[in-house]
């Protein structure tokens, strides 16, 4: 599993950053899809897909809500996997055929988001997430001290 530990912060502050951008790549692409279902519905017709409204409600799940989940970093792996999906559907169904280069109308471009949707996918959010934060035990006692002390403080002796 891959750590950031050994690289310090510059570790943490790379893979946070690349999350979000991935995040927000995805989260604007499945509000893109959610703002125009007709039209989308069309287009995915258009490539053969069968069922292609349910298709379009499906890719905008993978998109939008992977994309906030990564975002946040909350359940990370999960989430992750929606664009994983998505982005394997893209290439099966538009990018295959033309190679390699985007020049060309080919999968570069989601090859590389499916790679690195895979990666949060396997290796989870990183230490700057909401599920890292979620899964400090140390910060969950800090917050349960902090709540039994407040409360104690509020009590009228």
């Amino acid at each position: 599993m891959y750590s950031p530990s050994n690289q310090g912060k510059s570790g943490t502050w790379a893979l946070t950053l690349l999350r979000v951008t991935l995040g927000v790549v995805f989260a604007v692409h499945g509000w893109a899809k959610l703002t125009d279902v007709n039209g989308t519905a069309q287009s995915f017709a258009s490539l053969g897909l069968p069922l292609p409204t349910l298709m379009v409600y499906l890719a905008v799940a993978g998109e939008l809500l992977g994309g906030v989940g990564l975002i946040l970093g909350l359940v990370a792996r999960v989430a992750a996997l929606g664009p994983v999906c998505t982005m394997a559907v893209a290439i099966a169904t538009v990018h295959w055929g033309h190679g390699l280069l985007a020049k060309n109308g080919g999968m570069e471009y989601p090859l590389i988001l499916l790679v690195a949707s895979a990666f949060f996918a396997i290796n989870g959010a990183g230490a700057l997430s909401l599920d890292a934060w979620f899964a400090n035990p140390r910060r969950r006692q800090q917050r349960l001290f902090r709540r039994q002390a407040s409360r104690l403080v509020r009590r009228p002796a």
